[in-house]
This record gives structure tokens, sequence and C-alpha cells, in this order.
């Protein structure tokens, strides 16, 4: 049976709400990729002179080194430092949105990307960058899980798919929007740059939430306002007052059946919903703490699709291309590796846009696995590229790799985990599984460039290989299909 909503079309108000709310995203994207098309000349290993010389430029006139000298390991560390910071901050940001609401929860991972971008533009050693990177990376780790959650919480079931997918989208074009910055701003002089410009964007970001963006219906609801709740889904989705009031009260139906562990949402003999305007009790409807999500056997359906697709999403080597497509492919396109960067990150971009429009016909499972399927053939030809210097190979693995990326394994992992949980326990799944994400990027962003660097050299994208096989067998074995379904008790119901 179709929820109330989804009878609702996308409004301007709902489109502008995801749209603001994406910032958060797109600027994870950004930072996750500002050090890759600069990194050589930031680390002193090349220098690309501007305009003038660095002694005359502004930099170099108020007290700013021209490059900070870094080796691989220090290379790797500020890169991956980033996800140990986006590891705390999505392992907290789930009980603090629970707490203050999601919009504050979004102001505050906008105050994180402030301090943590400036930091880094006005770094003038190694602890500096460091140090900003980390706390770049606790608002990284903050704004993708409160992306994903309101984005879910306020989407009409039957579009569900595609907005959860820009999500991802917004990511790509962070990353897109660094590569073009890069082009320009890839010098002595300006790499800097780059760096602030995160703080420009983290202004804009919270100003726009400030203004536009209202608390999460489900949010106001789950704390027992009931008649604000109802109102702000009928201002983001309009439709009937009527609908908006009945799906408020599905919602206290589901939280209510979860808890006996009785009927599905929506069960007429559940007794659950509530008449308009009467208030939610909160002791009824409180959200699940992530102590509880982890140690509660009732929540092990969705601990494990939290867990495993969203490690096997960065484990499957996305970031080795995201963290150091330019250092990988200057070795073989020497003078044209920051143009081919941004082009991957234009296919990137559109392919996870067209992605977007088909997940809701499609279904989830399906993408997932022609997603993986096409990831494992794409590294291995990577693989071969790399070791034996093969330009065309090394570019059919990697366009391919990325096109099936932003298909399955790129969208569809975070909109994923709020389809597959209970309602109550949305925020802290949320949390687990983008902490669980953070730390395989960590792992990834870590030790490739030490594995690339050693013997194993191009032989490191056959690892990647092994886990996409690994990937296929898990989505094949334990990800339900959710499209369409409207409650967790539907979704697990169907799944063998």
């Amino acid at each position: 049976m179709a929820s109330p909503s989804s009878k609702s079309g996308l409004t301007a108000n709902l489109i502008t709400t995801v749209a603001i709310i994406c910032l958060g995203s797109l600027q994870f994207g950004y930072h996750m990729a500002e050090l890759n098309s600069p990194e050589l000349v930031l680390s002193c290993r090349r220098s690309v002179p501007g305009k003038v010389a660095y002694k005359h430029s502004w930099f170099g006139q108020h007290g700013f080194v021209q490059c900070i000298p870094l080796g691989p390991e220090q290379i790797g560390l500020v890169t991956s430092i980033f996800s140990i910071g986006g590891l705390v901050g999505s392992l907290y940001i789930g009980s603090i949105a629970d707490s203050i609401g999601r919009k504050k929860a979004s102001l505050l991972h906008c105050v994180f990307f402030f301090f943590g971008s400036t930091i880094n533009g006005l770094s003038n050693d190694y602890f500096a960058l460091l140090f900003g990177r980390f706390v770049c990376g606790l608002g990284a780790g903050a704004a993708i899980v409160i992306t994903s959650l309101l984005i879910n919480e306020i989407s009409p079931a039957n579009s569900k798919g595609l907005l959860g997918s820009m999500n991802q989208f917004s990511i790509n074009i962070g990353i897109l929007f660094t590569q073009l910055l890069s082009l320009s701003w890839s010098t002595n002089n300006s790499w800097r740059l780059l760096l602030f410009m995160g703080t420009i964007l983290s202004v804009i970001t919270f100003i726009l939430v400030l203004i536009y963006v209202e608390e999460s219906p489900v949010w106001l609801s789950n704390n027992g306002h009931h008649t604000q709740a109802f109102t702000v889904l009928h201002r983001l989705r309009g439709g009937s007052y009527s609908d908006s009031t009945n799906e408020v009260n599905s919602w206290k139906t589901s939280n209510s059946s979860a808890e006996s562990g009785g009927l599905m949402a929506g069960d007429s003999d559940s007794g659950g919903a509530l008449e308009e305007g009467e208030p939610i009790p909160k002791s009824e409807s409180s959200a699940v703490t992530l102590k509880e999500y982890l140690v509660n056997p009732e929540y092990n359906n969705s601990k494990i699709v939290a867990t495993g697709i969203l490690i096997f999403q960065q484990f499957d080597g996305i970031n080795s291309i995201i963290f150091y497509g330019v250092s990988v492919l200057i070795s073989i396109f020497p003078n044209h590796s920051i143009i081919i960067n941004c082009l991957i990150s234009v296919v990137n971009v559109v392919v996870t846009f067209v992605s977007a429009t088909i997940v809701d016909r499609l279904g989830r499972k399906p993408l997932l696995l022609i997603s993986v399927s096409f990831l494992g053939i794409s590294s291995t030809l990577m693989g071969i590229g790399i070791i034996y210097s093969n330009s065309l190979i090394s570019i059919i693995g990697t366009f391919t790799y990325i096109t099936f990326f932003a298909i399955g394994l790129g969208p569809i992992p975070f909109l994923l985990v709020g389809e597959v949980t209970q309602p109550q326990a949305k925020g802290s799944a949320q949390s687990w599984g983008t902490t669980m994400n953070w730390l395989a990027t960590f792992i990834v962003g870590f030790i490739f460039p030490i594995l690339k660097n050693s013997w194993i050299g191009g032989g490191v994208y056959f690892i990647f290989t092994f886990m996409c096989i690994l990937s296929y067998l898990f989505v094949k074995k334990y990800i339900p299909e959710t499209k369409g379904l409207h409650s967790y008790e539907e979704v697990w119901l169907g799944h063998n």
C-alpha cells in the first residue's frame, strides 16, 4: 500500500531544501579531493610558477611558505587524517542530531568546515595542515550523516531513490568543483586558494541553512511536536493536509510496532495512530541511542547491511582515484593528468545524475550487482595498465570504473541504510554505517600510496578486484530490495 504522501509531487520547496542540505555533501566532496591536483606542488615535489615570482605574490609577501615538504607517509597521513576526523564526526553526530535536531546539526558541520578550511589555508607546516584536515573531517563526517538522514526523512516514498542519490551527486559536484579550480590554482602562488575556498563554501551553506531549511518533520514528531511535524511536512510536499497528517501518524504507528515487535506500520489494528493535534509521548517515540543500536539484536539486519555495504564501498578502491588520481595518472600522462582527472569528475557527475533517475525504476540490488561486477573488471584493467604503462588500457579501466561506481556503489549505500532501518534507529544507523565507511576510507587512503610506491605498484588494483568479488557475494546474500517499499517490515518480509 502506498504511503499517503507518495502521491504528492516534487514541490519547489522540497527541491530547494534538498539542494541546500546537499551543500554539506558538496563540501564533503570538495575537501576529499582538494589535495589531489595540488599535492605535488604543495609537498615541494614539483614547482609550477605563477604569473609572478612567489616572493612577489600576496602569500609570499605575507610570510607564507611556498610549499610544505612532505614525504610519502606524511602525504598519506595528511590525506587520510580527514577520514579519521570524518569517523569521529559521524560517530557522534547521529546522537547530537537526535538531541538538538537536524537543522542545528547542519549548522554545526558548517562551523567545523569553516575553522578547518581556514587552518588549512593558513598552514605553514605539516602539523598545522594535519590539524586543519582533521577538523574538516569532523565537518564532513557530520555532513554526510545529516544529509542522508534528512533527505530520507522528508522524501516521498516514490522519490527516495532520486532525492537520496542527490547526496552522492553533490559529493561528485564538490569533487568536480575542486578539479575545475585546480586547472588554474595548482601553482606555487595559488594552491592555498583551493583550501580557503572551503571557508567561503561553509559561510554560504551556514546562511542558507539558517534562513531556508526547516527542522525535519520526523524529528519534530519523535520529540512530541506532532502538529508542527505535519505542518512542516505539508509545506515541503504539498498535496492534501490530511495526507501529511496521516503520514505523521504512520510514523508513530511504525515506532509503536517496532517497540512491541508486533504489527506492521499502517495496520488498522495497531491502535497506535494519533488524532490530529495529539502530542506524541516522548517515551514511546524517543530515538535509539548508538549503544542501544549496537547491542540490541533487534537491529541486526540494519547493522549487517550498514556495516557491509559502506565498508565495501571504500574497499573496492574508489578513493585510490579521488585521493591520488593525479599522482597515479602523471606517470602515464605527464602533461595531461590534471585535465584527465577533471574529465573523470565530469563523468562521475553525469553518470550519478543519470543513475538517480533510474534507481527508483530498476531497484537498488540489481544496480549494486551490476556496479560491483564492472568495478572488478575495471580494477583489473587499471592494474594491468599501470604495470605495463599502457595508456589505452589505463584510460578504459579508469573511466569504466568511474562510470559503474556512479551507477550503483556510489549513490545507493547511504540511501539504503535509512531504508533497511526502523524509524527510531535511523540516526544511529546512519552514524554507525558512516563511521565504518570513514574507517575504510582511512585504511585505503593511508595504505594505498605506500603500496603503490612499493614493489607491488599497479598490482594494488588486483586487491580491489578481489574486494569487488566479495562485495558481489555480500550484496547477493545480505542486501534486500527496497524499491517502492514503505516500512521496515515490508523490506525484510520479502527478503530470503
